[in-house]
């Protein structure tokens, strides 16, 4: 059984593929399996990828015959056609550094109780130029040996520092506990994800950028938030984080005067959009902001 099982969830991406895997074949660490889906591309990468179905290092070629409508969905179909202890989700618009499986294995090694090893993402232009780390690991700006529950609620109630999936090593008997919830989101299912996984255990994060993380105008996450539909998963995002046991008025606000200003001052947004966005964070408010003053005094005479 191969100690490493890597899953490459594509979907018209077939001018990327060839760097991508490129860059998991080049890796020091040689100990995986190759599991390659696709979701009913259009793009002619389904060939590229049935290219490979020969190749001894592969696994698995499945091929959607219609689009499942979550990058999610394809990760859950990648969890389970996986055999090995570790799995890593290698996007297929993103490429690597050689040293990126070697060396967050070693975090694995060091600590048996560690669920989730990720390293720091250089964001790069669309044809691969490096730009700059990504400003949520920057505020890390360390190497971070934590537990999950500290993670948690010290980083990711406040935004996803995991930043992207690519960067990421997770232990997949951790998998088990986490539910299906996370799959019904669009674009912050993996926000929940990492925060579900890093509450069963230990978390490390290596400051050094391994991932190079592609930014283009089909990125998921940028196509959520250009059509606003990302402030409204929001909302629903902060509802489950709660029910990890993981609510802060503070943080709550924060998102909530995020949500609205910019559902007010979006203009390109849908007039039913708009609506509904300010609707949910308006009218079904956790905290109301004389509320948040008041307990913020609380504090203060404590």
């Amino acid at each position: 059984m191969p100690r490493v099982s890597i899953i490459v969830p594509n979907y018209n991406h077939g001018k990327y593929l060839p760097q991508r895997l490129e860059s998991i074949f080049g890796q020091t660490f040689g100990d995986f399996e190759l599991i390659l889906l696709d979701d009913a591309s259009t793009d002619g990468s389904r060939d590229l990828l049935e290219s490979y179905r020969d190749n001894p290092k592969v696994a698995a070629v499945i091929l959607g015959e219609s689009n499942g409508g979550s990058a999610f969905r394809q990760w859950k179909k990648g969890f389970d056609a996986a055999s090995g202890e570790l799995v890593w989700i290698a996007e297929s618009d993103d490429f690597c550094s050689p040293l990126l499986l070697e060396t967050l294995v070693k975090e694995f090694d060091r600590d048996p109780e560690c669920v989730l090893a990720f390293c720091a993402s250089m964001l790069t232009s669309e044809d691969g130029t490096p730009r700059s780390i990504h400003h949520y690991q920057k505020d890390i700006g360390r190497d971070l040996h934590i537990n999950g529950k500290e993670f948690a609620r010290k980083w990711l109630i406040r935004n996803n520092y995991v930043v992207n999936a690519s960067g990421a090593l997770l232990r997949k008997s951790a998998l088990s506990s986490l539910g299906e919830r996370w799959c019904s989101y669009s674009g912050a299912g993996d926000w929940l994800f990492w925060t579900g996984l890093s509450l069963q255990g230990n978390v490390a994060f290596v400051f050094d950028a391994l991932n190079f993380f592609r930014q283009h105008s089909t990125n998921t996450t940028a196509a959520m938030m250009r059509s606003g539909k990302a402030l409204l998963e929001l909302r629903s995002l902060l509802s489950d984080f709660e029910k990890l046991g993981l609510y802060d008025r503070r943080i709550w606000l924060m998102h909530r005067v995020f949500a609205i200003h910019s559902a007010k001052w979006r203009q390109q947004l849908p007039p039913a959009l708009k609506a509904q966005v300010l609707r949910i964070w308006e009218d079904n408010p956790a905290i109301s902001f004389l509320a948040f003053l008041k307990e913020m005094k609380r504090r203060a005479l404590k």
